[in-house]
């Protein structure tokens, strides 16, 4: 597995100032021509963010990174067809109330058996979970790409699943009782 890491600088209105790391090429490699750094600098993290339940999530730990001026990590998961990887986002306060948000590669491996691939439409009939990527399978049921019985859907529309919404909750919550800048909360998810 190769290190990789992604960053970038929002300022008060959630516009991206700065990107660096390796953007281009995760851009790049998960076609995201549209997203290559002098693409994206100036605009709107929302213009990125295609569901609402996942902005306000953003938007909530950001605003308490902003306040409480001490850093948060967080883990998530963001796959492709064929490989499973796990990130682990660190949103740091910086001058100006502007946030650097960082995006450190974990683990990245070889699913066994390549997924379907997949598209974003709004009104899929299917749902993904933005933060662990997780698929809707029925009313509040959500399963784990690799754990399928089917082949992976190829239209989603994005969200949070209860289970990461519940995480980003614990993360704000943790920040505001222990506020101390020397220890960054994290919060982590299961497999």
């Amino acid at each position: 597995m190769r290190f990789q890491q992604l960053y970038y600088v929002l300022d008060t209105q959630y516009r991206i100032l700065w990107v660096g790391g390796d953007w281009d090429e995760f851009a790049l490699a998960n076609a995201g021509e549209a997203a290559r750094s002098n693409e994206v600098l100036s605009t709107s993290l929302f213009t990125h963010i295609v569901d609402q339940p996942t902005a306000d999530a953003v938007v909530r730990l950001v605003d308490v990174v902003r306040a409480s001026q001490a850093p948060l990590r967080i883990d998530y998961r963001c796959d492709s067809p064929t490989m499973l990887r796990r990130y682990q986002m660190t949103i740091q306060p910086m001058r100006d109330d502007r946030v650097l948000l960082v995006h450190d590669l974990r683990d990245a491996r070889t699913f066994h058996q390549p997924l379907t691939h997949w598209k974003y439409r709004k009104d899929a009939h299917h749902l993904k979970c933005s933060f662990c990527c997780s698929v809707g399978t029925g009313p509040g049921e959500w399963t784990l790409p690799e754990n399928l019985t089917g082949p992976h859907p190829e239209e989603v529309a994005y969200t949070m699943c209860p289970s990461c919404s519940g995480r980003v909750d614990e993360a704000i919550s943790s920040l505001v009782a222990n506020r101390s800048p020397k220890n960054p909360v994290t919060g982590g998810f299961g497999p």
